[in-house]
C-alpha cells in the first residue's frame, strides 16, 4: 500500500514539474476535462486515489499527512458527482481565468504537496 502512495506522490511531483516548466499544461488538462463526461472520470480518479490514500495511511510513517490529503481528495472527487455539471464547468472556467498569471505558484504548490506525500509515505 505504501508503494502505491509513493507512486501517486511521484505522479503528483511530475505533474507539478510539468506545470512549472510548461504552464499551458494546466489549461490543456482543464480543456480535456470539460469535454463530454471526462469530468466524471476525473472525479472518479480523484475519489479512488483519495480512498487508497486513506486506507494506506495507517501503514505510512506520518499517517496524518496522508489521511489529510486523502480526505481532501475524497471530498473533491465526491463534489464532482454531487454538484451539477454546469456549475462545475463554470467554476473551472472561473478558476482557469483567474489563475493564468499564477501558474508558476500553482505548480510549485503541487510540487510541494507531492514531496510532502512522498516523505510521509
Amino acid at each position: 500500500m505504501v508503494l502505491i502512495v509513493k507512486l501517486m506522490a511521484i505522479l503528483i511531483i511530475l505533474y507539478g514539474c510539468l506545470v512549472v516548466l510548461r504552464p499551458d499544461t494546466l489549461k490543456k488538462v482543464f480543456d480535456y476535462v470539460k469535454k463530454g463526461n471526462a469530468i466524471y472520470y476525473a472525479s472518479a480518479g480523484k475519489l479512488i486515489g483519495g480512498v487508497i490514500m486513506m486506507i494506506a495511511a495507517k501503514y505510512c510513517s506520518i499517517p496524518w499527512i496522508i489521511l489529510f490529503f486523502g480526505a481532501f481528495s475524497v471530498f473533491g472527487g465526491a463534489m464532482g458527482f454531487v454538484l451539477k455539471k454546469s456549475f462545475v464547468l463554470k467554476l473551472m472556467d472561473r478558476v482557469e481565468n483567474a489563475l493564468q498569471k499564477k501558474m508558476f505558484f500553482i505548480g510549485i504548490t503541487v510540487l510541494v504537496i507531492g514531496v510532502l506525500i512522498a516523505l510521509a509515505a
